[in-house]
């Protein structure tokens, strides 16, 4: 493709009417070799050369139980596993502002997973990461881009939504992209290690690996999706609805007007139902150490006392068989006295009544 469209410009340029002036031939040749195959208004190596250029650093848990983000079969209407090779899946689209000038884009990065193995967890697993990026304007013609705001998602549109944005100059992340705590297991994205301990209180950052992704494929727009990912739009996952904005208007003035430095959650204060959540993980964490610590306990004192009541009951057992042989010995004499006994009464008061045995 890349020699094609080298090649293309020379062709057009010969078939160009020599009553053209040269700017004009020059606009006419880059307007139709240009390609926009999502068909949103930007050209496809543009898009895939600002996904690279931004591309975040993702830090994963060394005990993630996933191993790394996920390839798919291309050309599947259901995702399939090709590789887990940390792969990461873009989509970069123009936007506007009215209050920011100049010329953005919106770009999203997926780390995508074959399965959600931390509490209530699932197959499939469709995580995020968005940058929104501005044109610079220089004196020479080569395009220059930096970023503004970040934006990482965290348990989105749930009860436990921590998500967060923080602007790009205070991440370090102007001109390439931002370091990202992803919580094992779970998935969630962060911008500081330190907003993985909220949520729901089931997401763990510690002991991560840097990892950075050696690839991105970009998928296109929801209506014209590209190389192969169809599978985006299976309804076995919600990818398909994080292929909208995630820089609103509101969101663009607060970051430009937001005087502290650090990151900010979009979701605060802390709801109630998310509290009585975090309580709740944090009281399992600590009922789940303590139940095992108790089960060794009573597994132990269980154990003790089988061997006790198996010796008293051996003791007790031989006490009452002891027993039971001389109460039998007992009864047995017993009734053998009784029975010589009622004998003699028996014929004693027949002699009295005058009633002979036969």
């Amino acid at each position: 493709m890349s020699s094609f469209r080298t090649v293309l410009p020379l062709f057009l340029l010969v078939l160009a009417p020599p009553s053209l002036r040269a700017a004009d031939r020059a606009e006419a040749i880059s307007a139709a070799v240009s390609l926009d195959a999502d068909r949103d208004g930007l050209d496809d190596d543009l898009e895939q050369a600002l996904l690279e250029q931004f591309v975040p650093v993702l830090q994963l848990s060394a005990r993630e139980c996933d191993a790394l983000p996920a390839e798919f079969r291309p050309g599947l209407p259901q995702p399939q596993l090709l590789a887990r090779n940390g792969t990461l899946y873009g989509q970069a689209f123009p936007r506007t502002s009215s209050t920011i000038s100049g010329r953005l884009v919106e770009l999203h990065y997926y780390h995508l997973w074959t399965r959600d193995c931390g509490r209530a967890g699932h197959s499939l697993d469709a995580e995020h990461v968005s940058v929104l990026v501005r044109e610079q304007s220089t004196a020479g013609a080569q395009e220059e881009w930096k970023a503004l705001f970040w934006y990482a998602a965290a348990h989105e549109d749930t009860v436990c939504d921590f998500s967060s944005a923080a602007r790009a100059k205070d991440l370090e992340a102007e001109e390439r992209g931002a370091t990202v705590w992803v919580s094992r297991g779970k998935h969630a994205s962060f911008l500081s290690r330190g907003g993985c301990t909220w949520g729901c209180g089931g997401d763990v950052c510690e002991g991560s690996k840097t990892w950075r992704a050696s690839r991105v494929v970009n998928i296109g727009e929801a209506g014209a999706l590209l190389n192969g990912s169809e599978w985006v739009r299976s309804n076995r996952w919600p990818l398909l609805e994080k292929l909208g904005i995630d820089f609103t208007e509101e969101l663009m003035v607060s970051l430009s007007k937001r005087k502290d430095p650090g990151v900010m959650t979009l979701h605060l204060p802390l709801r109630t139902p998310q509290a009585v959540l975090l309580a709740g993980d944090s009281t399992a964490d600590a009922l789940a150490i303590s139940g095992s610590k108790t089960g060794s306990a009573l597994a132990s004192a269980g154990n003790n006392t089988d061997s006790a009541v198996a010796k008293s009951a051996g003791r007790t057992g031989e006490a009452i068989e002891t027993a039971g042989a001389k109460t039998g010995n007992a009864v047995a004499r017993s009734t053998k006295g009784t029975g010589h006994a009622l004998r003699a009464t028996f014929r004693e008061t027949g002699r009295f009544l005058g009633i002979k045995r036969k």
